[in-house]
């Protein structure tokens, strides 16, 4: 009885919910990292992770929360290199968490 009744719920739940795909929480600025620690920001969480494909090229991933009170922020940098480690791309970008909005 307990799983016709997790079951009922799961489905009336997932039937009401439905994301909104050009909603976004997160909103792009033009700070950098020494922007953001001159200015009183503090490293909270830091991540990496990498991959290689089949050309050899090394891709890597930086993600860095940064917080001062209430304001976050999610800095995000992308790099590819070859094999010799020559720089082929580099992104960089940190995004404001704000409150959720119409992204267009």
């Amino acid at each position: 009885m307990k799983k016709i009744f997790f079951i009922i719920l799961f489905v009336f739940i997932t039937g009401i919910v439905k994301a909104d795909a050009d909603s976004d929480q997160w909103q792009d600025t033009g700070e950098t990292y020494i922007d953001l620690i001159n200015t009183g920001f503090e490293v909270k969480a830091y991540d990496m992770t990498n991959f290689k494909d089949d050309q050899g090229n090394l891709y890597l991933f930086f993600v860095t929360v940064l917080q001062k009170e209430n304001e976050i922020y999610e800095c995000q940098e992308y790099q590819v290199f070859d094999n010799s480690m020559v720089t082929l791309d580099l992104t960089f970008v940190c995004r404001k968490l704000v409150t959720p909005y119409k992204k267009g």
